[in-house]
């Protein structure tokens, strides 16, 4: 593993899920890491988990839905740990629901958070990551929904990631000349805590075996792509994306929306 000692780190949503994964192994290769989050009780005990191991973390509460708490989470990082290298983006308010089941408010706080946040992490670190050792990195996980293919009744979700990918493409040439390269990762499903949720125990190793390398995928596997994109080897790549799909778009599966749209249905059933 490549060392990050001496750089640091934000990681928007790592208070949870992949966030969470990724925060915990650039920790682990010697990287100070700004875990932002909504949630600030989460982001405390990955902070607390991090340092237990010798690690070096800190937290600030940031809904990176709104701009002025991205340019906050930047000047905190600044602040705390003298500049900013990488900025991975991770978090995502994800409305779940078909057009017509979608209102204003959700649809707004799905497109900030995801699309409009990546717009303002990378002008607001911008001048940080020109002066970055090795040169900067803007890292975005988007989703293989909404860009590789479509899910049924996540409509506006896969907007905001397509948005997101169009986002990376075209600012990778806006900064290239500032030596910042930016680049996403868009995962299949992976087993995280809101999975869980959503999806449950059984319905989740349902969907797994539908997945042709049979599993799901994990914060770690995500985590691992996002550590190659953040260092030297990938010098020569930006403006792409990294499919981590288990193979899922390249070989159809009808049951495997079936288990995902049960399960969406019954979420929804519980809505107030």
């Amino acid at each position: 593993m490549e060392s990050f000692a001496g750089k640091s780190v934000i990681v928007t949503g790592g208070g949870k899920g992949v966030g969470r994964g990724i925060a915990e192994a650039f920790a682990a290769a010697g990287a100070e890491v700004m875990l932002g989050a909504r949630t600030i009780s989460y982001a405390e005990d990955v902070k607390a988990g991090v340092e237990k191991v010798g690690g070096i973390a800190e937290c600030f509460a940031a809904d990176i839905a709104k701009h002025a708490d991205c340019r906050a989470l930047v000047e905190a990082t600044v602040q705390a740990f003298g500049g900013v290298d990488i900025i991975v983006h991770a978090a995502a308010d994800i409305p779940h629901g078909g057009l017509g089941h979608v209102d204003d408010e959700r649809l707004e706080a799905g497109f900030a958070s995801i699309a409009k946040a990546a717009w303002w992490l990378l002008d607001a670190a911008r001048p940080h990551l020109a002066q970055a050792r090795d040169g900067g990195r803007f890292i975005a996980i988007g989703s293989i929904n909404g860009t590789f293919n479509v899910v049924p009744n996540m409509t506006a979700y896969g907007m905001a990631k397509a948005a997101l990918d169009a986002f990376i493409r075209a600012a990778a040439g806006d900064v290239v000349g500032d030596g910042i390269t930016v680049n996403a990762i868009n995962p299949g499903l992976v087993a995280s805590d809101r999975a869980k949720a959503v999806l449950g125990d059984e319905g989740l190793a349902a969907y797994g075996a539908t997945v042709p390398v049979g599993r799901a995928g994990t914060p770690a596997d995500i985590a691992h792509a996002a550590l190659f994109l953040a260092s030297a080897r990938s010098d020569y790549i930006t403006g792409t994306t990294i499919k981590m799909d288990g193979g899922s778009t390249v070989a159809a599966s009808p049951g495997r929306n079936d288990i995902l749209q049960d399960r969406l249905k019954l979420q929804q059933g519980k809505a107030p």
